[in-house]
Parts: C-alpha cells; sequence; structure tokens
C-alpha cells in the first residue's frame, strides 16, 4: 500500500501540510509550483485507491452471496484458507518489492536511465527465481494441504487442484511485481490502481459465468488466476510506456544493486511476517482448533471491517513519505506536530468506525448471508477492538519507518507475532472462534500497543508517561462518550432488522461519533483551520471566481 511518493526537497504538498503540520510552520514558497503535478499526482492516487476500495467492498458483499448460493461453506471456507497461504507465499520475494519501491522512488528526480534499468534489471530476474521458488514451495505444500486441514474425503482433490491453481497466481503477481513498482515510485498509484480495478472486474465476471456453468469451487480459483495473469501484462505496458528508456535485460543485472536492494527489504520481510502472525493467522489457527465451518463464519462476521480498517489505514500510508522528508529534514518539531494529528485523525476514526460497524452488523450480516453466519455479540466487539488496536499502532509504525528505525519495531512485532500464535491456539481451545481473536487484541496490549509509542516518544527526546497521556487522553474520552450511544444503536438497529437496521444503527453511531471526534479529538487550530467558513471563504470562493474567469476567457 506505499504510495512511493518521491520528494527531492521543495516544500509539503498544501493538502497534506494543512492537515499534519503545525499552524505555525512556514508560509508557501516558490518552491510549491514545483510540488503541484506531484500533489495532482497523488491526489489521482488517494481519489483511485478510494474508488477501488469502495468498488471491491461492493463488489464482495455482493458475490459472497451469490457464491454460497452454490457452493457450501466448507468450500467456501477453503477458498479462503487458499489466499491465506497466498500470502505467506509472497514472504519468498524476500523484500525485493519494497526494497524496489524505495530505491526507485529515489531515482526518479535523476535522469540517471542506466541507474533505473540496472535496478529493474536486478530486481526482476531475482523475482524470476522467487517465481520458481514459489512454484516449488507451494506444489510441496499443495500435497498435503487438504490432509493438514482435515478437508472431509469427497472435496480433498477438488481442494488440491484449487490450492495449485491459486499458487499459479501468486507466481503470477510475484513475477509482475517489480512493473507495479516502478509504477509506484514514478507516482503513477492511479495506474495501479485502475489496473486493480481490471483485476476486479475481471474476477468477478469470470466467477459469475463459471459458477453458473457449474464449475463449482475451481471458478473462483480459475477466476483470480485469469485477472492476476490479465492485469500483469497491463502493468508491464504500461510501465514501459511510462518509463521511456527503461531496460530489463540480464546483462544489466547486479549482484551488487540486488544485495543493498536485499539489505533495505529484509527489514520489511520481517515486518510482513510479523504482520501475518499478527492478523492474518486467524483463519488458519480457527480452522485448526475449532473447525473448518467457523473460518467462514469468522470471515463473514468481520467482512464490514476489513474496508473501514483499509479506509483508516490510507491516511497513515499517505503521510510516510511527508514524515520521512520532514525527519530528512531534520525538522524534528515539526515531525511531532505531524505525528501528533496523524495519531488523533487515525485512531479517532477507527475508534467512530468500528463502533458504527458494531453498531449495525449484526443486522447487516444476518439479512446478509443470514444468522447462521454471523459469530455473535462478542466475536463481533473483539473484532472491533481489533481494529482499533491495528489502527493504534499505524501512526508510530510510520513515523519509526520514515526515520529508519525498522529494526526495534520489527523484532517487538515478531515476538508479538510469536505470542499471538501461542495464545491463538491456546485460547481457540478454550474459547473457540472468540478465543482467537481475543488472543491477538492480548498480544497486542502486551506489546506493540506501548512499546512502539515508546519508541516513538523515544526518536521524539519527549518522557513517555507523559507522551502517550496526551495521545490517549481525547481517545479515551471519545471511547467513553461513544460506547453508549454505539450499544443503544445496536439495539435500535436489531430491532428494526435487515439492511435498514444496519444502516439506522451504522448512520447513529458514525454520525454521533464524527461529532464527538471534531470537538474532543481535533485540536483548535484544526477546528478554525477547517470550519465550515473557512472552506467557503479560502476553497470554494476563490475556486469558483477561478472558474467563471476561465468561462469568459
Amino acid at each position: 500500500m506505499f504510495l512511493g511518493m518521491h520528494r527531492n526537497g521543495g516544500s509539503v504538498p498544501e493538502f497534506v501540510g494543512d492537515v499534519f503540520r503545525s499552524p505555525s510552520l512556514g508560509k508557501a514558497s516558490n518552491a510549491m509550483t514545483q510540488e503541484k503535478p506531484r500533489f495532482k499526482n497523488y491526489l489521482a492516487g488517494v481519489s483511485t485507491g478510494q474508488m477501488r476500495m469502495v468498488v471491491q467492498t461492493v463488489v464482495g458483499l455482493w458475490l459472497v452471496p451469490f457464491t454460497l448460493h452454490y457452493l457450501d461453506r466448507e468450500k467456501y471456507a477453503i477458498f479462503s484458507l487458499t489466499l491465506s497461504v497466498f500470502t505467506w507465499l509472497g514472504l519468498l520475494d524476500f523484500g525485493i518489492t519494497a526494497g524496489l519501491r524505495v530505491q526507485a522512488a529515489r531515482l526518479t528526480g535523476q535522469p540517471d536511465k542506466e541507474a533505473m534499468s540496472r535496478l529493474a534489471s536486478s530486481a526482476f530476474f531475482a523475482q524470476c527465481a522467487v517465481v520458481v521458488a514459489v512454484l516449488a514451495v507451494g506444489g510441496v505444500i499443495g500435497a498435503g494441504f487438504a490432509h493438514f486441514f482435515a478437508v472431509r474425503p469427497e472435496l480433498r482433490q477438488e481442494a488440491t487442484w484449487v490450492f495449485l491453481l491459486t499458487v499459479l497466481g501468486a507466481a503470477m503477481s510475484v513475477g509482475s511485481q517489480t512493473f507495479s513498482a516502478l509504477l509506484i515510485a514514478h507516482q503513477q498509484v492511479h495506474v495501479d490502481n485502475l489496473i486493480g480495478l481490471l483485476l476486479v472486474l475481471i474476477r468477478t465476471v469470470l466467477t459469475v459465468v463459471l459458477l453458473k456453468w457449474g464449475w463449482g469451487l475451481y471458478s473462483l480459483a480459475v477466476a483470480h488466476v485469469a485477472a492476476r495473469g490479465v492485469t500483469a501484462v497491463f502493468a508491464v505496458v504500461r510501465t514501459y510506456r511510462t518509463i521511456p528508456g527503461l531496460q530489463i535485460r540480464y546483462r544489466l543485472a547486479s549482484w551488487g544493486v540486488l544485495k543493498g536492494t536485499a539489505n533495505l527489504g529484509v527489514w520489511f520481510t520481517l515486518g510482513s511476517v510479523a504482520a501475518i502472525f499478527i492478523g492474518s493467522l486467524d483463519s488458519a489457527v480457527t480452522a485448526k482448533v475449532v473447525s473448518l465451518e467457523m473460518v467462514t463464519t469468522l470471515a463473514l462476521t468481520s467482512r464490514l471491517y476489513d474496508p473501514v480498517g483499509g479506509l483508516v489505514f490510507v491516511i497513515t500510508e499517505t503521510a510516510r513519505p511527508m514524515l520521512g522528508q520532514m525527519l530528512g529534514q531534520n525538522k524534528m518539531v515539526e515531525a511531532l506536530a505531524a505525528y501528533r494529528r496523524l495519531f488523533a485523525m487515525s485512531t479517532g476514526l477507527a475508534v467512530v468506525f468500528s463502533l458504527a460497524v458494531w453498531a449495525g452488523n449484526c443486522a447487516f450480516v444476518n439479512r446478509w448471508v443470514g444468522a447462521a453466519n454471523y459469530g455473535g455479540l462478542t466475536l463481533d466487539l473483539v473484532v472491533a477492538l481489533n481494529l482499533i488496536m491495528h489502527m493504534w499502532v499505524m501512526p508510530s509504525r510510520a513515523v519509526l519507518s520514515a526515520n529508519l528505525e525498522l529494526r526495534p519495531q520489527c523484532l517487538a512485532r515478531l515476538f508479538e507475532g510469536a505470542l499471538n500464535l501461542g495464545l491463538s491456539i491456546v485460547f481457540g481451545l478454550w474459547l473457540g472462534v472468540v478465543g482467537v481473536m481475543l488472543a491477538t487484541l492480548l498480544a497486542g496490549l502486551l506489546c506493540s500497543m506501548w512499546y512502539l509509542p515508546y519508541l516513538t516518544a523515544r526518536m521524539f527526546n519527549r518522557p513517555f508517561l507523559k507522551f502517550i497521556w496526551e495521545d490517549v487522553a481525547p481517545i479515551a474520552q471519545l471511547l467513553m462518550l461513544l460506547c453508549p450511544l454505539a450499544l443503544l444503536a445496536r439495539v435500535l438497529a436489531q430491532s428494526l432488522t435487515g439492511y435498514a437496521g444496519a444502516f439506522v444503527g451504522c448512520a447513529l453511531t458514525g454520525g454521533a461519533g464524527l461529532v464527538l471526534l471534531w470537538f474532543i479529538v481535533c485540536d483548535e487550530a484544526l477546528r478554525a483551520q477547517y470550519s465550515p467558513r473557512w472552506i467557503y471563504e479560502q476553497k470554494l470562493v476563490p475556486r469558483f471566481r477561478s472558474l467563471v474567469a476561465n468561462l469568459n476567457y
């Protein structure tokens, strides 16, 4: 999800600076004009990214009940598990893609096509070797996949072939990552997002057609592979059109260049391993220690939380380049002010959106896929708290990574992941799927939720307790005021039932939460700057006058 926005001097773009920097920071300079193309690409990336997320959410919500009409819960769970393994196979990339994004972004400000070609060639041929490894490892795992997850005998052959097809899709994805990374590094995030939209379209159409033709579980796997293949070709073609003079040749590949990329990427890989242990093992552990069908229950109960988390996640990810620029210029005061607002906005919105989904989720899931697929109030609440926990640590992860402090946070996250795995097994055997999710929350409370803010406070040379209290106090107030409202909205939503009840529960909680967020979490300077009057006078009126002037001209 890195936007890969490269900065080569100049000031922070207007929108990002307005939201995150301190009101006392310097005024705009002539360098601002040099940021306009960069800012336009940034806006294009953000807008298409949000559009892609909305489309994926809407299509996914429609496609799940359609798919369950043709597949039983166990077959659907099999495909969900194959996608979880797909995430693990991506780790064989060893951080090459992440390292390529960072290094290529730095090179975009220099007219050195030869260096860019050497970097791209080194990464591409290394990833060709990774593709072979993915196919080999995936083939070995596929041989025992159906037996490991105790798939019923009559489904084992089908499950094995579906898994192997998914491995083929993973190999295609890894093989095209060089081109996707180059697009992002050259601020063509909007192009990458449009290619992602094409993937969703192809996969959806093929899934519907093949299910209607009676292909069963194979429909999902075949659609997945076909969509990956077509979009990989589009990514390659677009990359060569975006970067004139780019050459990817074996003779240009360099072990020295690859080593530099790998040294940077290894910490990204460790971070990805930790993220999988923390957030992506729930399905696998549930399948192993609870039951295969409960994987479907967990996936459907938590389905609405995924896009909500993605929307909040974008706020932090898009700020990474800005934080890197400030810290690279040793502007610690400005970086601290940006971090403060980043934490307030992302964590505050996570609280509001999580409780809003929780208020309407029961009514929604019961109407969407039936009450049998809803995991209950406790599971719903623990999933909501998990989302808040994950968003809580994101600002610290962003600012620490921007300051190249990767090692301590990665080691801490790895410890949390190992603790999460152990607790998930113990709690899962004891409390079922609720225990699996509760273990993730507990591991976060014991590790990242205090340690990453501690590292951030140390980086800014601030007393830890005072530092974290200044962040936590407004969020705690927001939680205390919004929780009773969310509970009342949930009761109302369940009494109304159906989509109408879900909408009322989510809307009441979300609306009240946004009002409380505005007055409790947002500071006075931000409220003054983005008041309705300010927006009217500083944004709408100038743009209207400019439009009229252009029409008269």
